[in-house]
């Protein structure tokens, strides 16, 4: 598995702490394109996805190798308390779960997202990989 997990509490504060948005933390290097899995816990649909996603990184993986990178973030849950869960979709800026995100670093050194969905079907986010990664490949050549 290539899936390299991510807890959101571990990332905010990473995130709090360099004053940075998740896209910018994950799209460091030009040209690569990064795959995004925000995940919560207790999520059926998470819960579901979850195995055809980690398939999917270890076939874009032997078919892009270093191009292209998947994480997954995932948050914790309970009914009591739905602070964490709730943060999580602020800071990614979405509205459920699971929400796929890919971003590349564009010739102008900026992160930025090409793809966002919820619970798309992974032949959907296959395509979009295969975009993310032609556009991260002609930004790291026209890079400034």
């Amino acid at each position: 598995m290539v899936v390299k997990l991510f807890p959101f509490s571990e990332l905010q504060k990473t995130l709090d702490k360099k004053h940075i948005s998740p896209v910018d933390f994950f799209a460091k290097k030009f040209g690569t394109a990064y795959v995004v899995a925000v995940t919560r816990e207790n999520c059926r649909g998470c819960e579901k996805q979850k195995p055809f996603f980690e398939k999917l990184s270890d076939k874009m993986k032997s078919k892009h190798g270093s191009r292209v990178e998947f994480f997954r973030v995932h948050t914790r849950f309970s009914p009591e308390s739905k602070e964490e869960t709730m943060q999580c979709l602020d800071t990614f800026q979405t509205v459920a779960f699971p929400t796929y995100i890919i971003c590349v670093r564009n010739h102008l050194g900026k992160s930025r997202e090409t793809y966002r969905a919820i619970e798309p079907p992974m032949s959907e986010i296959e395509r979009n990989i295969k975009t993310g990664v032609d556009l991260a490949v002609w930004f790291e050549s026209h890079r400034e």
